[in-house]
């Protein structure tokens, strides 16, 4: 997601900017913003030495919904599959080659079922890691706010 705003300050690399509230903000809650009425400050990376006053293009990596989508259906689907070619090339292993389609029918429903805890320890996982981070990526115009 891209928005453009005014650096308020900016020290050590990271900058304070003023962004003004869009319909795209609206129920969106992937940045770490906090809201001052109709407009927004955000704390940025600042990679490309902004000043204070300067509009500036700031970016922030927004979660991939065909990333989630894979996994969350994709791993379900896949383990279910292998469930099932692991329960019927195991039943004449066990003795039991007549029951190889109920022993295949009973592991793809434990892999499936496992699959659930596959994607819990997943998105525990991304919520304690970092973040979405927002980064300033080019300065518009130098010392807008003062124009």
């Amino acid at each position: 997601m891209q928005e453009h705003g005014i650096v308020i300050e900016s020290a050590g690399g990271r900058a304070q900017v003023r962004i003004e509230r869009t319909e795209s903000c609206e129920g969106c809650h992937g940045c770490l913003y906090q809201a001052d009425g109709h407009f927004m400050v955000a704390d940025v990376l600042d990679r490309v030495g902004a000043a204070p006053g300067d509009r500036v293009r700031i970016e922030t990596e927004a979660p991939s919904p065909m990333k989630a989508s894979l996994l969350v259906f994709g791993v379900p689907l896949v383990l279910l599959f292998i469930g099932y070619a692991a329960g019927a090339a195991l039943a004449p292993a066990v003795g039991a080659p007549q029951a190889s389609q109920g022993i295949g029918i009973a592991g793809a429903a434990l892999l499936f079922v496992a699959s659930f805890g596959v994607l819990a320890i997943v998105s525990r996982r991304r919520a304690a890691g970092p973040a979405a981070q927002s980064v300033i990526v080019e300065v518009l115009d130098r010392k807008a706010a003062a124009t």
